[in-house]
């Protein structure tokens, strides 16, 4: 019988077990990981695992939500930078974000493995990929509003453009290479053009016509 622990100590098991996994899943990919081995690993029961996830592949979106939450907390000391241009900022964001990823499941069995979990269509709305970058966002938006760089931001708009760039990027296959790093920027600059209402519309283009000269 596995033990029973305190909601602090469950806290506390929890990340070791994702961070143990984490390294594991670097090392053998996700479908290779035991659960005896990395229960083991972390210093716990086997039957422990299950108070956490009902498999691995539940783990294993866990796992990926912790790793890309540890990217956007870096991400949030620089939301100073993106007050004198909101879009540009969260579109070169999504963009590198997604090119990276992208060639992460090109190289690293982990990642492929984990998209491909991502995209099965039985996946509940907790665990789909725009929803890990919700509270980022809603942060973002709340940031943005304080200072005014913006009257209104939709946030849901927002999640969906991650979401939108994760099928572009894990379908990449389907396109000419030589094209492809095109269509996922303009698709992002496209939905980012239609979802800001800004306090100052001619400050927006003026920052975007810097660029060009």
């Amino acid at each position: 019988m596995a033990k029973a622990f305190s909601e602090e100590e469950k806290e506390q098991i929890k990340i070791r077990i994702m961070e143990t996994a984490l390294d594991l899943f670097h090392d053998k990919g996700t479908k290779s990981l035991s659960i005896q081995e990395l229960t083991k690993r972390v210093g716990i029961a086997q039957g422990s695992f299950y108070s956490f996830w009902k498999d691995k592949d539940a783990l294993v979106l866990d796992v990926m939500h912790f790793r890309a939450q540890q990217k956007l907390d870096l991400l949030e000391q620089r939301f100073p930078d993106s007050l004198p241009d909101p879009v540009g900022f969260l579109t070169e964001i999504i963009y590198v974000n997604s090119m990276d990823l992208m060639h992460k499941g090109q190289n690293q069995p982990v990642y492929s493995q984990s998209f491909a979990i991502l995209s099965r269509v039985n996946v509940d709305t907790e665990n789909r990929f725009g929803v890990v970058y919700q509270y980022f966002l809603e942060k973002l938006a709340s940031y943005w509003k304080e200072h005014g760089a913006v009257r209104n931001v939709d946030v849901c708009g927002l999640v969906n453009v991650f979401a939108g760039s994760f099928v572009l990027f894990s379908n990449s296959v389907q396109f000419d290479p030589e094209y492809f790093d095109q269509i996922l920027k303009a698709f992002i600059q496209l939905l980012m053009g239609n979802i800001y209402d800004h306090i100052d519309e001619f400050h927006l283009f003026f920052c975007h016509l810097l660029q060009y000269l």
